[in-house]
């Protein structure tokens, strides 16, 4: 039976709009006529009011060539009804009603839309009696956001005896995850290259758990885990995962293997550890095929710099008036920037001030933030202190007017103790450092570092003509954390206030910069990093 002409469903519908919702009534028994102030034009199928008072936007469909306009139209009405009634988004809401067949057409389409929308839409299938008159109304059941696979911070490291033990262990590993689900890992071998005689099981493999499925996962592992660790508050599925290998591999009996804890930025520690060296990668679920991404990919998954899960090193770009993007960028640096409370308000605020002003233009970051001084010190003097310095550049473009340019620096005011007597007092022996760096608390004992020795987080910004060269002419601009918050002092609209920033945070009336603190202070490096270097490239 083909269904009546849309004008008769709508004449029938509009009076018995419980079909529908409970409480749902009709501003009028016609279609609502709109304005046409903006250059459209058009009605409003039907126009209702819902119990809670909100207004809603009815848009109904009889066959599938007009049901692919459904969408169109409701974008429309609601904008038009938005600036005729001057109502806020939350107090308007759409419903696309249509036959059950063309809901083939519809269901994906409105399901993006419904995810994404300020306002709330939401779809039913339209049932007809034997006369073709409205009997009643069924929700469709969108359909979820597609599932992302994406590595979480949830890590681990297993060191084995031989290359063959970790092939069994990687056995036991991939059998796991099949069990559970097909769970998405990705891992990197790991293999010991110098002062192999320190390490009893000298190849490793660093393993990280990608995001869970929860549809596909297997009952076993939404249960839970009856364990003495606690909850990973943000991956608890995933976390679950992890404990499920590790009883797993711990139960085979595997001699000499053994486990650690790890997180994100660890695995750049050991690449640039010249003990250790990455030989390959290997992974299951979305990861079975490695040989599908380039190895720099696979480094960042592990690393967390593709979404600032590193709390290390992160490089991204975004538009201010890109919503979704501009929000998912923002958590990225906060995580990019976690452990280091100065770089990470001054940022914010940096950020909050330049994002109205960039408009639809273009906003820059690169953070490599390790939040460990004598590390640097350890592994980088002399010839590579300044690749592992702490550092944020960042530049925002608008499409007209001036661009700002924005560098963070950890600056020494000129005073403080000495090098080694600072090392010493925060971490006493190797052996407080090793624990501290297995308990993920090294951000800690930096900040006590730093203090002692005089060094502090700042901005240094220019701001002048887009698409040019900073010069001395720009504006010049310095951001300073204080107690009450982040402040800054420009050179432009007061000078004085410029000045004494200035002089706060450099030493004999010139900013020094980290590395060049450590070039100063050259004979106090090498004593800390003879001092540590012996025990630290035993670990």
């Amino acid at each position: 039976m083909r269904p009546p002409l849309e004008n008769v469903l709508r004449n029938a519908l509009v009076r018995n709009l419980e079909l529908i919702e409970p409480g749902l009534r009709p501003v009028q028994l016609g279609e609502y006529p709109l304005p046409n102030a903006h250059g459209t034009r058009g009605s409003i199928d039907i126009l209702a009011r819902d119990r809670h008072q909100m207004w809603v936007v009815i848009e109904l469909k009889r066959s599938r060539s007009s049901a692919r306009q459904a969408l169109h139209e409701v974008n429309k009405y609601t904008e038009l009804l938005c600036r005729e009634k001057n109502l806020a988004p939350d107090r308007i809401r759409a419903v696309i009603v249509a036959m059950p067949d063309d809901w083939d057409e519809l269901l994906v389409a409105v399901s993006h839309a419904a995810r994404d929308w300020s306002h709330d839409l939401r779809g039913y299938r339209l049932l007809l009696d034997g006369s073709g008159a409205p009997a009643g109304a069924e929700r469709v059941e969108l359909l979820r956001r597609a599932f992302e696979p994406r590595v979480t911070p949830i890590h681990n490291l297993f060191f084995f005896t031989s290359k063959e033990q970790r092939d069994q262990g990687w056995k036991i590993i991939s059998k796991v995850a099949d069990e559970l689900g097909k769970l998405d890992l990705l891992a990197a071998d790991l293999d010991r290259v110098a002062e192999k005689h320190y390490i009893p099981a000298p190849f490793g493999l660093y393993l990280a758990v990608g995001r869970v499925d929860e549809e596909i996962a297997s009952e076993e592992l939404l249960d839970g885990y009856d364990g003495p660790e606690p909850f990973a508050v943000e991956c608890q599925a995933e976390y679950l995962a992890l404990c499920a290998i590790c009883n797993r591999l711990a139960r085979s009996e595997m001699r000499g293997m053994n486990m650690e804890s790890a997180q994100p930025g660890l695995l750049k520690n050991l690449a640039d550890n010249p003990n250790w060296a990455i030989r390959g990668f290997r992974g299951t679920g979305a990861y079975d095929d490695t040989a599908a991404f380039e190895q720099q990919d696979l480094f960042r998954f592990l690393t967390g710099d593709e979404r600032g899960d590193s709390q290390v090193l992160y490089t991204g770009t975004a538009s201010p008036q890109v919503a979704n993007r501009w929000k998912a960028f923002r958590q990225e640096i906060r995580q990019s920037l976690a452990g280091n409370h100065e770089w990470e308000s001054l940022v914010e605020s940096w950020l909050d001030e330049v994002s109205p002003k960039v408009g639809d233009g273009d906003i820059g970051l690169h953070v490599y933030n390790p939040c460990d001084l004598l590390q640097v010190i350890i592994h980088g003097w002399p010839d590579r202190i300044e690749e592992l310095l702490p550092m944020v550049m960042g530049e925002a473009v608008p499409r007209h007017g001036l661009r700002s340019s924005v560098r963070g620096a950890l600056c020494w005011n000129g005073r403080g103790m000495s090098l080694p007597d600072a090392v010493r007092l925060v971490y006493r022996d190797p052996l407080f450092l090793m624990s501290n760096t297995y308990a993920g608390t090294v951000w800690e004992r930096d900040r006590e570092l730093l203090d002692l020795l005089g060094l502090h987080y700042v901005l240094l910004e220019s701001i002048g003509p887009a698409r040019s060269e900073a010069s001395e002419s720009d504006e010049h601009r310095i951001w300073v954390q204080h107690q009450q918050g982040a402040r800054v002092y420009s050179s432009a609209s007061n000078p004085r206030e410029y000045r004494q920033a200035f002089a706060s945070i450099a030493a004999d009336g010139e900013i020094v910069s980290v590395g060049q603190y450590i070039v100063r202070h050259s004979r106090e490096a090498e004593i800390v990093a003879r001092e540590y270097r012996a025990f630290v490239h035993a670990m």
